[in-house]
């Protein structure tokens, strides 16, 4: 079974496998943000909600950008996106490394939210461009793989932050080499800037360009917008929930069981194993159990973890409160990941072919907009002395909703299906003409 399911994502096309690459650099230093940055921020003496602050900036620039994009691109080549993305990220990340060393503020907020522009480039292209060079054979495989590039930067990034905290603390020849996490940041940094290598080894075939014209004032009759909100619906909440949670998990970790960035990348490193083991074996539960399974079931088991993890904060002075809390948070991640691919199919399916290209870049604004006001909420919730727990309770009741939500949409796109007598192959609803 394991042999068939790799051989089947090693025979996607050349050009997936270049976005794959270049997907994972980026996420390299994606992820090594996220482990990384918000404890050297506070190393720096930035409080909590500076921090957020910093971190809300990363999302209004996708938020202005990314429907634009979308609508633009309908019909446009990708490639020189690609680019763009592949040279703006490790350009940008440099910047708001160096800004914090100096703390330099204005600079800092310049760099946040041109970083921002850059991750929602690849972002919003990369699903058109999965769209458009995949068949009804690969087409849920390629989604897979794309989405397990998180998972794999995420294993990669935290163990090679590991690796550079234990040579820091190596004596070489009676001299210490001292490494930071700013070191650690320009080390991965310079490794996720490889990108720029497989953006331009992407091809890109004129067929699957054109020179349709996209008018903003025909957006209310060209798209089905009943459609698109019904589909977004749930991503709006999941979103909003995630942003309160996934970004502050470290200072969770840090402030509630003195966890270092290096301990918390070695669990994210781990974590991400199970995570990107479960994120490839999404297309052969889809189609064995549905979307129920996928989805509701495994979301479900998910916001338990995240519940059981958060009250370990009341329960610090227990034993082994940081055990459960770790094992918690280990089981939440594939949990709620393996979900993501399969929501967003069923999101395609549900929406059909004539919309895939605007949800996509609706989907990708929404969630930029949902992690902003997320960081702000989580900026005001902290200056307010609300405690971790009380904070990510509130997101597990906002995933709840967006489950229950979810669960309404996979029951109306079902009887959709038995209302047309079959149940549409997933590549024809994802081709696009």
């Amino acid at each position: 079974m394991l042999k068939n399911i790799f051989r089947s994502y090693l025979s996607l096309p050349k050009n997936i496998h270049m976005l794959f690459l270049l997907e994972f650099n980026l996420s390299l230093i994606h992820v090594a943000f996220i482990l990384v940055l918000n404890i050297y921020l506070r190393k720096q003496g930035f409080t909590d909600p500076e921090i957020a602050s910093f971190n809300s900036l990363r999302f209004i620039g996708a938020l202005a950008f990314a429907l634009p994009l979308g609508i633009y691109i309908r019909g446009k080549r990708l490639k020189p996106f690609f680019k763009l993305a592949a040279l703006l990220v490790p350009i940008t990340s440099a910047m708001i490394i160096e800004s914090i060393h100096f703390s330099i503020t204005p600079m800092i907020q310049l760099s946040f939210l041109s970083w921002g522009i850059g991750m929602m480039l690849m972002r919003v292209c990369s699903l058109p461009f999965i769209i458009r060079h995949t068949n009804q054979e690969n087409s849920s495989e390629a989604l897979s793989l794309s989405a397990s590039t998180w998972s794999l930067s995420t294993i990669f990034s935290g163990l090679i932050i590991s690796t550079l905290d234990w040579i820091s603390f190596v004596d070489l020849h009676e001299w210490r080499l001292f490494l930071d996490e700013h070191s650690t940041l320009w080390v991965i940094t310079i490794i996720g800037a490889s990108s720029v290598f497989f953006a331009w080894r992407i091809k890109e075939d004129d067929q699957h360009s054109s020179k349709t014209k996209n008018d903003i004032f025909s957006l209310r009759e060209s798209y089905d917008w009943k459609l698109i909100f019904k589909a977004i619906s749930p991503l709006i909440l999941i979103s909003i929930g995630a942003g309160l949670t996934i970004p502050f998990v470290n200072l969770f970790f840090n402030s509630v069981f003195g966890f270092s960035s290096s301990e918390y990348s070695l669990m994210g490193s781990l974590t991400a194993m199970l995570v990107f083991i479960f994120s490839l074996l999404v297309p052969t539960l889809r189609k064995k159990y549905g979307y129920w399974m996928t989805i509701v079931v495994v979301q479900s088991l998910a916001i338990g973890c995240l519940v059981v993890m958060s009250l370990t904060e009341i329960y610090v002075s227990y034993e082994h409160a940081v055990i459960i809390a770790v094992v918690a948070y280990v089981m939440r991640q594939p949990l709620m990941h393996m979900a993501h691919p399969a929501s967003n199919e069923l999101m395609m399916n549900y929406v059909g072919k004539n919309n895939q290209e605007l949800i996509s870049a609706l989907s990708s604004s929404l969630w930029s907009a949902s992690w902003f006001i997320s960081a702000k909420i989580f900026e005001w919730l902290r200056l307010l002395d609300f405690q971790y727990f009380e904070i990510f309770l509130i997101t597990a009741l906002l995933y709840l909703i967006g489950v229950i939500l979810y669960a309404f949409l996979i029951k109306e796109h079902e009887s959709n299906q038995r209302k047309i007598g079959q149940v549409l192959p997933i590549a024809d609803e994802l081709s696009i003409d």
